[in-house]
């Protein structure tokens, strides 16, 4: 089996937590959900399309840089009211400077498609992090043998679930930080299922006892 690696940067990105209103909170690292967004943006996937051929799209991330995080104040109007107008602050947060490596495991065809088009720098729609406005810059990496490895301790460069793995903390002198983020979304790009993942930053890496951990190149990971 083959596995695709690339980094994905941004100046700024926001993936925002559907559940807030006024403050409108971000996930502190791009999720599985919008990287397969990304991906139908390098390969020009459609919105109606995009649910079913990147459903079985596996991924997994390295969080490269610290977790940098501002907050923005905005004076929404309300226009909803024929007679009246009302206004209301918001306030919206984002993360700053963030670099991730992404690691696919999909079908071989797929994996094609995505290599030639990263290869190439060709992008059909604009990639972004979460919102428009936050422009995502994709570098291609390499296509690596992805091996399935037994269940043991390992030393894990990627994020991992919470729920499925046993984290040593007792090895551990790093900085460690979770989140509760969307792992798949349905057809209608609701998200339908959640885990709680904790991080390592940089080439920090953490020591998980897994019976779900793949070597791809030099990288032992998690996929989501």
């Amino acid at each position: 089996m083959k596995c695709l690696v690339f980094k994905v940067r941004g100046d700024y990105a926001r993936f925002r937590k559907s559940y807030t209103t006024t403050s409108a909170l971000t996930y502190l690292l791009i999720h599985p959900v919008a990287v397969r967004g990304l991906i139908g943006a390098v390969l020009g996937i459609n919105r109606e399309e995009l649910y079913e051929k990147t459903k079985d799209i596996k991924v997994a991330v390295q969080v490269i840089n610290e977790i940098k995080k501002d907050m923005q104040s905005f004076n929404l109007i309300n226009m909803k009211s024929s007679d009246k107008i009302f206004r209301f602050p918001s306030n919206v947060e984002f993360l700053r400077d963030v670099k991730y490596r992404i690691f696919i495991k999909a079908d071989e065809n797929l994996i094609n498609k995505l290599q030639s088009s990263l290869v190439k720098g060709e992008v059909v729609f604009t990639p972004y992090l979460g919102a428009s406005e936050h422009i995502a810059k994709l570098e291609y990496e390499g296509v690596y043998n992805c091996e399935k490895l037994p269940k043991g301790q390992y030393e894990i460069i990627s994020t991992v679930d919470l729920d499925s793995n046993t984290i040593d903390f007792d090895d551990s002198d790093i900085l460690l930080t979770t989140d509760n983020i969307p792992i798949d979304n349905d057809k209608n790009r609701e998200y339908i299922k959640y885990k709680k993942v904790i991080f390592a930053t940089g080439e920090n890496k953490i020591s998980v006892n897994t019976d779900n951990s793949y070597k791809v190149g030099e990288y032992n990971v998690v996929f989501l």
